[in-house]
């Protein structure tokens, strides 16, 4: 069917040409957010409606007649056609929900990150591989085989500033140990400030209060601590306590128990992972035959040469008749000679 300029008419289909059936709207006064897909009537509710017998059905005809007029709604809104239907864009709600747990707090920044944002200074991401010169090759940033390790070096060239009689590598390892120690300061420093944010996990909000000596320090002890917040310190210590229970070998099944410790206080965090016993040869060995039985059917074209195999089969089936005929021919010569 085509119009008069030639194009195709656009036909038109009532809903009760296609037999449906619309169900009315809501009849009283609804606040509709197209935003959250929420509509509700502000109005009292008629508790005489939904008593007795037929409360059940006034629900269900109150439920319908609410989506019918937010339905409704949504086919008002200008819409584009895609694959399998038409999209509607939603307008942004105006219903304003609170929220379920409080904002996160900001992070407190690093002296570095004071500095850096001051500076200007921008972080680039960096390889993870670097050439090193010494041995030739690519090697590692930082970590195991990394690139211009100390420990690598033969030969250390001296330098018109050495001390006479100094020791090169000692005062390689004694620098590394000087640069540790300014890391772990300077990292402490940063829990310090961050602490007071309440920026860190328990572990580290014990750590912060803690001097070198393990000793509390003036400026996060107890009696440095306000009263609202000594709660929170109290789960913090036992939120500490059971991490470091759990965190030895056994995590915490065979160590000594505390006092007023209770049952189950030390359960993992998280699932464990099972070993297998090292004693259960049996097991151990079904398991690699199993292993073994995979790897062999998921490769056996890779692994088996049919043609090799059917040959060295017919050449031991050839050696066995020789070997037959063989003990034939000798105890036919011996009974020739006796006769």
């Amino acid at each position: 069917m085509s119009g008069e300029d030639g194009q195709p008419a656009v036909v038109k289909v009532t809903a009760e040409q296609l037999g449906l059936q619309l169900g009315e709207e809501y009849a009283g006064q609804l606040d509709i957010d197209l935003g959250h897909l929420t509509a509700w009537d502000p109005a009292p509710i008629d508790a005489a409606k939904y008593q007795g017998e037929g409360r059940e059905e006034a629900c269900l005809e109150t439920a319908r007649a609410i989506t019918q007029s937010l339905v409704n709604r949504l086919f008002d809104l200008p819409s584009e056609p895609i694959t399998g239907g038409r999209l509607a864009q939603l307008p942004f709600p105006t219903t304003v929900l609170p929220r379920q747990r409080p904002l996160p707090k900001m992070k407190e920044l690093t002296r570095w990150q004071k500095f850096a944002q001051k500076k200007g200074i921008v972080k680039k991401k960096r390889s993870k591989m670097e050439w090193d010169e010494t041995n030739q090759e690519w090697r590692r940033r930082h970590g195991y085989k990394r690139v211009n390790d100390d420990a690598d070096v033969p030969i250390i060239e001296a330098s018109a500033g050495d001390k006479p009689g100094e020791d090169p590598f000692a005062r390689l390892a004694r620098e590394k140990r000087e640069r540790v120690s300014r890391n772990k300061k300077s990292q402490l420093e940063n829990a310090k400030v961050a602490a007071k944010s309440g920026a860190l996990p328990a572990t580290l909000k014990l750590a912060a209060v803690l001097t070198d000596s393990g000793q509390v320090s003036k400026a996060g002890g107890a009696r440095a601590v306000p009263k609202g917040k000594r709660k929170e310190l109290k789960e913090e210590i036992k939120l500490a306590s059971r991490l470091s229970g759990v965190s030895t070998a056994s995590m915490g099944k065979f160590d000594r128990k505390l006092k007023g410790e209770k049952p189950g206080e030390r359960a993992p965090l998280g699932k464990r992972r099972q070993f297998a016993a090292v004693t259960d040869t049996a097991g151990e060995r079904a398991k690699m035959g199993g292993l073994a039985d995979r790897f062999i059917r998921e490769r056996a074209d890779d692994i088996l040469d049919v043609k090799k195999a059917i040959g060295k089969f017919e050449a031991e089936a050839r050696e066995e008749r020789r070997a037959a005929k063989e003990v034939i021919y000798a105890a036919a010569a011996k009974k020739a000679g006796k006769g």
